[in-house]
């Protein structure tokens, strides 16, 4: 401190000096490298949670393939979550050591029954028919579409053939399942349960969206929700007055307006109205653009023309 003039003395080469402070644009420029940064750690956590890279394949059930008397081949087809229904073709297939002329062809009388629910479902085989293959709906047991696009759900089906001998009696036969695990817009993992009678095979099925489809779902919500933060910050800067009136504005918000309703509608799985995203998310983000809108249209008739 200088005693003459009450002032903070001057270093020896000619005073003290402010600390250095970065520029306006070296400091977008370290905003843009924080949001890059955080982009592609976003982008990462999401590789590694939804495991987009899974592909299509093919899992084995039931009697080992030497012991196996009867040979499903069991692929879902068709889901439907705001029925709870799963369509599942179930094919006999032949033992694959048979000639290629005779694959088709039953070699002996024998009967598939398939249960689903509390209904048992009865596919008779007969000897020098064709393999037969059919088409049942399968309940939902558990999940709900509402939680899309993270709904998750359980399907059981179970498995039982039986061959008649001459004397009347009954024989369960091993049965050995081929199940395809893949499903339009789904994942579809496939367990085997445990059954109370011999011979029995039953199979349990979760079905979740893919990663994909759970990723843009979420996504797309949320450029919902940028959305309706930025019409409200429009709307209502420019009616308290820190901004001015400007055309292009009311424009930007009417486009929003129609702009979120074609976003709904592009979610992948084409999910119902109504899902729990809708009331959270969509709605509001819908009546916030409109809000955004009126406030404009309020501050300008408000304020009249300019004198």
């Amino acid at each position: 401190m200088d005693e003459t003039t009450g002032k903070p003395a001057a270093d020896a080469e000619g005073g003290s000096h402010p600390p250095a402070r970065l520029s306006p644009l070296m400091r977008r420029a370290v905003a843009l490298a924080v949001i890059v940064a955080a982009c592609a750690l976003v982008w990462g956590i999401t590789l590694a949670q939804f495991d987009l890279s899974k592909g299509p394949t093919e899992v084995e059930f039931g009697a080992s393939a030497s012991d196996a008397r009867v040979r499903l081949y069991v692929q879902p087809i068709q889901i439907d979550p705001l029925n709870d229904s799963l369509g599942v073709r179930i094919s006999v297939v032949p033992d694959p050591s048979l000639a290629e002329a005779a694959a088709t062809i039953a070699d002996r009388d024998f009967l598939l029954k398939v249960r689903r629910g509390k209904q048992v479902e009865h596919v008779p085989i007969r000897a020098n028919q064709p393999l037969p293959e059919v088409t049942f709906e399968f309940d939902l047991d558990s999940g709900d579409v509402r939680d899309y696009p993270l709904d998750r759900y359980v399907s059981v089906m179970t498995f039982s053939a039986s061959e008649r001998a001459q004397d009347g009696t009954e024989t369960a036969l091993p049965i050995r399942v081929t199940a395809w695990e893949v499903l339009l817009g789904f994942d579809v993992e496939g367990q085997a349960a445990p059954t109370q009678r011999p011979n029995e095979l039953q199979i349990r099925f979760a079905i979740r969206r893919t990663g994909a489809v759970s990723f843009f779902g979420l996504a797309i919500y949320g450029a919902m929700i940028v959305m309706a933060i930025c019409a409200l910050t429009i709307g209502g800067l420019v009616f308290v007055g820190m901004r001015r009136i400007e055309v292009s504005l009311a424009g930007v918000l009417g486009a929003m307006i129609f702009a979120l309703p074609a976003l709904r509608n592009a979610l992948p799985g084409a999910p119902p109205f109504g899902v729990r995203g809708d009331l959270l998310i969509f709605f509001w983000a819908e009546l916030a653009a409109i809000i955004a809108l009126c406030l404009i249209v309020g501050a300008w008739a408000h304020r009249g023309a300019p004198h």
